[in-house]
């Protein structure tokens, strides 16, 4: 008698599929648009606006060329992975658990590292991290308004994208892949030079954070925390808890 097939469910292997993550954030991001939309786009979140802008230097024919490819590309992983939806379904409830455990434990662990390794001063108390991917100003105004939670889950998986994803990945890409390093060497150097331009980034330009070695200490080691859940995990789990984490201190705020 032929023994039953077990179902073909990797969920570790299965969650960190570029394709999986994409997925993953797509209704994350519609929330995020839908507050900005219901703000009156009053309020964003500064890597968002950073995208943004960097959209805009396209120019109008730029900005329609990459909206068509990035809808292709969008369009063809969701044909793609068509054969796999009643498999991919059984692991988004698992990735949200994930997320809002890590999202949840974020600010403990930061807290933590920056008490054992300090760069120079005492560490910054849990919260500090914040909404920090909103621009200044703005967090008061977030309170008042249902919109605020939407804005704050959107600061931290914008700032996930552009630091880890784009950051993190394109290193792990780059100096990877193309000139042959191992992974584990390539996330070892990625993750902490991501960490630290996450952290120094709110320091930089107009409207930037007055400069604090406590809260920089702070922001690079949950930096350093959200990389490892990026290259263990995945963008989606990664930009999720950022983005449930920045929710939870601006409700206890």
């Amino acid at each position: 008698m032929a023994r039953s097939r077990l179902p073909d469910l990797d969920y570790v292997e299965r969650t960190r599929h570029v394709a999986i993550n994409l997925l993953f954030l797509m209704p994350w991001v519609l929330v995020y648009q839908l507050a900005l939309l219901g703000s009156g786009s009053r309020l964003d979140n500064a890597a968002a606006a950073w995208l943004r802008s960097g959209i805009a230097m396209l120019g109008r024919q730029g900005f329609v060329v990459m909206s068509l490819v990035a809808s292709l590309v969008l369009c063809l992983i969701v044909l793609l992975r068509l054969r796999e939806a009643s498999r991919d379904r059984g692991v988004f409830g698992g990735m949200i658990v994930e997320s809002v455990v890590y999202g949840l434990l974020l600010g403990l662990v930061a807290s933590v590292l920056s008490r054992t390794i300090p760069m120079g001063r005492p560490h910054a108390p849990p919260g500090t991290l914040g909404t920090s991917g909103l621009t200044s100003g703005t967090i008061a105004a977030l309170r008042t308004h249902v919109e605020g939670l939407g804005l704050a889950l959107g600061a931290g998986i914008f700032e996930e994208l552009v630091f880890r994803g784009l950051l993190v990945g394109g290193l792990l890409l780059v100096v990877g892949r193309g000139l042959g390093v191992g992974r584990t060497l390539t996330a070892c150097i990625a993750i902490p030079a991501a960490a630290w331009v996450f952290s120094a980034w709110h320091h930089w330009g107009a409207g930037a954070e007055p400069w604090s070695q406590a809260v920089f200490t702070f922001r690079f080691h949950a930096g350093l925390v959200l990389g490892v859940i990026f290259v263990t995990r995945g963008l989606g789990i990664a930009a999720l808890a950022h983005g449930i984490y920045d929710v939870l201190v601006l409700t206890q705020r």
